[in-house]
């Protein structure tokens, strides 16, 4: 090898282990001893809560490196909407509306050796006509990652604020503006300082602490017609020391560590203040059989404390030894794969994932996995992915590409459960599992996602269903066409001799005057079923000029259930202007 070659080979292994030893700060290392999601789950979740943010047609305008450190990209879009049934009524109680309003959305990021931070926001301003009545709507979210000290000292910060549903059954479509008194404002934030260290053996320690705190305003919403605060707020502190052996033994990987987590949720005028406690011990492995395969595995202690018996959880059954075993492989150089069975949790479960690219423009990826979590300790599962998700857009873009930050920060948005951004109440165990599909074409995008959760909160239970599809045609240089559709299936289970126990877990103020328990909670449990949601999208976007485009879509979301208080169907024409700058 000539030497003007050699040197640049190693230039480029230079950047890539600077670039590896960022990305290892993460929290865990992505191990799957504790519960987050995949980057691919949070894209299937940018389709399917699409009905849940503020109503963005024309996608987002590409941010790039304007400077060696800054990117930015803006846009301005005024438009106008017409429903039909702007309330998401049952039939025959529809009222349409006519809606004015203003989108304004903006990214950025600055990256350097020191500091990466990524912002993305969208700002809805909305009037409606026949109620007279203005609006706002948002969807603003930021993170970043800070190098204190080159290889030891970090700090990441994250936070975002968002209008979210409230509840398993509320009503949602695309138009931001329908069924608002189902929604609320959900604002959380997350600071995180952590000691992390690679020494010349390729081994890494790692200390971190994180607080995440959430505040959910939902006085004002009538998705819950018995009381106006019904949401606990949260607070989580988290705790993680962990040592990776790294290069230190020739085919063996292994990390050891410990991990605590202090939960407490309250706030609501009539749900009882609850604290959980979780102290984990956990040892990983990883033996490379060859270069291309290996066994991987895990053994763990759990010791949960929920102090609040209200939500009907055995700790003993929660709490003990915890496994999982299984292997992880490269059968081929578009193929990775990690595929693990164990028990956790007082049940068992797969850990697994799996990506394929098709070809260099199509990728394929699923998984699974299982968790135990307070709403709190969502939002840190999402945070906790922030970092990474950081590191990596503003890697790409150095090296040329121009991408959207919605992606990253719709991390920091509420996925949870039902996948549509929805807001609930308790803590419980869930089992998920998710496919994606996205493939990019000379002038085609598309993208297939599919997602299961079954979570069960100890006094109800839910089974989620989504499928979501979406498309992009750009005909010429300046006519694009595009349309999405999505399916989501809800199951919600309600014991009605539990809500007769505890009625103040499912929205009931027991103190109202002639409160019968008994009745109210058959009722409710009448009011709680399956539901079929289906919805589909078709638009097209023209370009006036350089950075000035006209657009038109029509929705239509419609749910379907045997309880007719539940199913609704609403149509929506909206037109407009995109301004980008």
């Amino acid at each position: 090898m000539r030497k003007p070659e050699m040197k640049a080979r190693a230039l480029d292994d230079a950047a890539a282990n600077k670039r590896r030893t960022r990305k290892e700060r993460s929290w865990g290392k992505g191990g799957s001893w504790i519960t987050g999601k995949s980057a691919a789950v949070f894209a299937v979740s940018s389709i399917l809560a699409a009905g849940a943010v503020a109503q963005i047609t024309a996608p987002q305008p590409p941010l790039k490196f304007k400077t060696d450190y800054l990117g930015y990209a803006a846009s301005i879009s005024p438009r106008a909407t017409y429903t039909d049934n702007i309330d998401l009524a049952p039939d025959g109680e529809e009222e349409d509306e006519f809606i004015f309003s203003t989108l304004l959305t903006g990214s950025a990021i600055f990256s350097n050796h020191r500091l990466t931070a990524v912002f993305n926001g969208n700002l809805d301003f909305s009037y409606l006509l026949d109620e007279d009545d203005f609006r706002i709507n948002q969807d603003i979210g930021g993170a970043s990652t800070l190098t204190l000290l080159d290889n030891w000292f970090y700090l990441d910060l994250a936070g975002q604020t968002v209008r979210q549903l409230v509840g398993d059954n509320a009503r949602f479509s695309a138009n931001a503006n329908s069924a608002r008194g189902q929604r609320a404002d959900v604002h959380s934030f997350s600071v995180s300082p952590h000691l992390f260290h690679k020494f010349a053996n390729q081994s890494t320690a790692t200390l971190r602490y994180r607080y995440t705190q959430v505040f959910v305003d939902d006085e004002n919403s009538d998705a819950n017609p018995n009381v106006g605060d019904f949401l606990n707020d949260s607070v989580a502190h988290e705790i993680l020391a962990a040592y990776e052996t790294g290069a230190l033994f020739d085919r063996l990987k292994m990390t050891f560590g410990a991990y605590g987590n202090n939960t407490i949720e309250d706030g609501s005028d009539i749900i009882p203040r609850f604290e959980y406690e979780q102290g984990t011990l956990f040892a990983e492995a990883q033996y490379a059989l060859t270069n291309n395969f290996a066994l991987v595995g895990a053994v763990g202690y759990d010791d949960l404390e929920i102090d609040a018996e209200e939500f009907f959880f055995d700790e003993e059954a929660l709490s003990g030894v915890f496994w999982r075993a299984g292997f992880a492989a490269r059968p081929g150089r578009r193929t990775r794969m990690r595929v693990e069975y164990g028990r956790r949790y007082d049940d068992d479960f797969i850990d697994a994932r799996v990506s394929y690219d098709i070809s260099r423009r199509f990728t394929v990826e699923a998984g699974a996995n299982r968790s135990f979590q307070t709403r709190a300790q969502t939002v840190s599962a999402r945070f906790r992915d922030l970092e990474l998700q950081t590191l990596d857009f503003a890697e790409r873009l150095r090296e040329g590409e121009e991408l959207t930050a919605d992606q990253v920060v719709a991390i920091a948005n509420e996925i949870g459960g039902e996948r549509f951004n929805a807001q609930t109440v308790g803590l419980g165990a869930a089992n998920n599992a998710y496919l994606q599909l996205n493939g990019v074409f000379d002038r085609t995008r598309v993208s297939l996602a599919a997602t299961y959760e079954d979570a069960d909160f100890g006094f109800r239970e839910n089974e989620t269903i989504g499928v979501a599809f979406f498309i992009s045609r750009d005909l010429t240089r300046r006519m694009r066409l595009y349309g999405d559709a999505f399916y989501r299936r809800a199951d919600t289970s309600v014991d009605a001799d539990t809500c007769a126990t505890s009625p103040f877990l499912f929205g009931f103020d027991v103190n109202t005057p002639g409160f019968d328990a008994t009745a109210a909670c058959l009722d409710f449990a009448a009011e709680n079923g399956v539901t079929n949601t289906v919805g589909g999208r078709i638009g097209a976007a023209y370009q006036l000029y350089k950075n000035l485009s006209f657009f038109g879509e029509a929705t239509h979301t419609e749910r379907l259930s045997n309880i007719d208080s539940l199913a609704y169907d609403e149509t929506t024409v909206t037109g407009g202007l995109t301004l980008d700058f």
